[in-house]
């Protein structure tokens, strides 16, 4: 019947049986092959009983000395494949000792790379945190300096905004202004009479500076002191770079002589007089 599924056990029981049907194929093949052989070996006795017109007895003679000849031939074919076979067994075990070694090898490795990969993992999870901690703590310092920029910028805009507030008021007050333009007066005929009782004095003296009810004298006597103090530095470091470019100039020329110029100076490019700067 065709279309109809086979049970499970009779398809298990033919399997069986077209195993056993195999094995037999197989071994009735190699018994053919070996009546076959037989056979060959009795048609080559029969053609050289003929050809060579022996006997039975003569024919069992040379058939026993061919037989011995291949035993001692099957003796030294044993003898190699034994040789063949123990070396093989020999490469068979190298082999598997190297098998065992490699796959111990990769298996260490393999762990040493998991643990590997486990711990950088870790890490870089440890460090993101660590910066994603550090990024929101920058980011609240940020916010937080944010605010107090814009607390001082409001603060300043208030503060600027009172000032300007009290600078009108204070320049609509008459009477200081009145009292500030009498003030100025007052002193610039205070310095009138000055310069005609000291005409000694020339009209570029300090003394007739119109700031002096806002810079003290003394003020102005240390200011001297350090304008005098600071050109002095001056003069001293523009000497020493004088004095370290002839010294260099002369450790140039030394091995090419003197050259003498015109006016029978010697040419060292340094000038003679460092210019002083002027002292107020």
């Amino acid at each position: 019947m065709v279309g109809l599924p086979t049970p499970a056990g009779h398809q298990a029981e033919l399997n069986y049986i077209y195993g056993l049907v195999e094995e037999l194929s197989r071994q009735l093949a190699q018994n053919q092959r070996a009546l076959e052989e037989v056979v060959s070996g009795v048609g080559k006795v029969r053609g050289r009983a003929r050809s060579q017109s022996l006997t039975n007895d003569e024919l069992l003679n040379a058939a026993g000395e061919e037989l011995k000849n291949q035993d001692e031939n099957i003796d030294q074919l044993v003898s190699i494949l034994t040789e063949a076979l123990e070396k093989a067994k020999f490469s068979r075990d190298a082999n598997a000792a190297l098998l065992s070694q490699y796959s111990q090898v990769m298996y260490t490795m393999l762990k040493k790379f998991h643990e590997y990969k486990a711990k950088h993992v870790q890490d870089v999870a440890a460090w993101h945190h660590s910066y994603r901690a550090q990024l929101a703590e920058a980011r609240a310092e940020n916010c937080r300096l944010r605010e107090q920029i814009w607390e001082m910028q409001a603060h300043a805009g208030k503060a600027n905004e009172l000032v300007r507030k009290f600078r009108a008021e204070y320049d609509k007050d008459e009477k200081r202004w009145e009292r500030t333009v009498d003030a100025k007066a007052m002193r610039q005929e205070l310095r009138f009479w000055k310069r005609m009782a000291m005409p000694e004095l020339p009209d570029d003296d300090e003394f007739w500076s119109d700031d002096d009810d806002i810079i003290d004298r003394a003020e102005k006597e240390r200011q001297k002191e350090l304008q005098k103090l600071d050109a002095e530095q001056q003069a001293q470091a523009a000497q020493a770079v004088a004095e370290e470019a002839a010294a260099k100039e002369a450790a140039e020329s030394s091995g090419l002589g003197e050259m003498s110029g015109s006016n029978g100076s010697s040419v060292t490019g340094v000038p003679s007089e460092v210019p002083q700067p002027p002292v107020s």
